[in-house]
């Protein structure tokens, strides 16, 4: 069922709702922000605990609201339940955690073609909703590289400048000679984005406000369509590619090994591509909501940042001797084949 720990900060949870006696826990998803299934004396629920980088009072208020914003333009998603004193979070010692009504839908472990098309689809209503929410410019800099000791914040998630020195890190410490030809594509990749990824022209790309973390773990799906979108401790506002990008690694992408949800390196391995699945993904985004061709001349850029960015952030959840090794094992195939095949996905999408 669930361990010991688990089970004592479930019961403190709930003392805050009128949900009547616990009757099964099991662990749902989950690995910062853990969530578990309970079976009350009322009903069926979901229980979840804010990750320690997205639990400030502020953040969370942006994200119930933006919630809200959400199903009220009929986006397909949940808002928290209110607690006996009305609040939509209740805390643990310095735990912020939520509870929800289950939403029906399934989670997949992998998409078909058409499941893609209705990611993608989800993916361009979500977005044309989340532009005209009010807080959509609330929320201060993100220090997304906390957890690996770097401090600085900014208002771009993957900014350049900080990926860069994250990575100059992995090239001072001590590793293997194995792993070199990956810490240097990667320094090929961040140079690219320094280049032609910078500010100005960041800026320029279409915005939204951007789910953060779009990916086939954070979607349910009841007969064939997108039926509840979750997770949104990284929305933000950004250039709407940046949840392209995710879709088309974690979603059009294929896993080479079975998911391990709990897994922090199975959660992130390197995702397999492939022209018809990309292709899939960008042209059922586009039928809904065009794409300008800058967009897509920097998606392989926003792709690479998204990518060199979840290696590192990773590394915080393994222990210290394996995090060169986990930022760099298979780091590269992406990554290569985006500099064969970026020109073959775009005649693709235009066919």
């Amino acid at each position: 069922m669930v361990s010991a720990g688990d089970a004592e900060l479930i019961a403190s949870a709930l003392q805050a709702y009128d949900l009547g006696p616990l009757r099964t826990a099991v662990h749902h998803a989950g690995t910062a922000a853990r969530t578990w299934r309970l079976t009350t004396a009322s009903g069926e629920y979901l229980l979840r605990t804010r990750g320690s980088r997205t639990s400030a009072a502020e953040l969370i208020a942006y994200d119930h609201a933006l919630r809200r914003h959400l199903l009220a333009a009929g986006i397909p998603t949940a808002a928290p339940l209110a607690t006996r004193e009305g609040s939509t979070t209740t805390r643990v010692g310095e735990r912020a955690l939520e509870l929800y009504a289950i939403v029906p839908g399934a989670p997949l472990a992998a998409a078909g073609l058409a499941e893609i098309a209705a990611a993608a689809r989800a993916l361009a209503a979500f977005h044309a909703a989340a532009a005209s929410f009010p807080l959509a410019h609330a929320l201060p800099p993100v220090a997304q590289y906390r957890t690996l000791g770097l401090e600085q914040t900014s208002q771009r998630m993957e900014d350049p400048a900080l990926l860069q020195r994250v990575y100059a890190g992995l090239a001072a410490a001590a590793g293997t000679a194995s792993e070199a030809p990956a810490l240097a594509l990667a320094q090929v990749w961040l140079e690219r984005l320094r280049r032609h990824f910078g500010a100005t022209v960041y800026s320029h790309l279409p915005q939204t406000v951007t789910h953060g973390d779009f990916t086939l773990a954070n979607l349910l799906f009841l007969e064939g369509q997108v039926s509840g979108i979750f997770d949104f401790d990284w929305a933000r506002w950004a250039p709407r590619l940046r949840d392209l990008a995710d879709g088309m690694f974690f979603i059009a992408g294929e896993r080479r090994t079975p998911l391990v949800a709990a897994d922090i390196w199975s959660l992130t391995e390197a995702a397999q591509l492939s022209v018809p699945r990309c292709a899939r993904w960008l042209r059922s985004y586009d039928e809904c909501a065009p794409l300008r061709p800058d967009e897509l001349a920097c998606l392989p850029l926003a792709l690479a940042a998204r990518w060199l960015s979840v290696r590192v952030e990773g590394m915080a959840k393994v222990p210290e001797a394996e995090r060169r090794r986990f930022a760099l094992g298979n780091l590269a195939a992406p990554l290569e084949w985006l500099d064969r095949h970026w020109p073959d996905v775009l005649a693709a999408l235009h066919s």
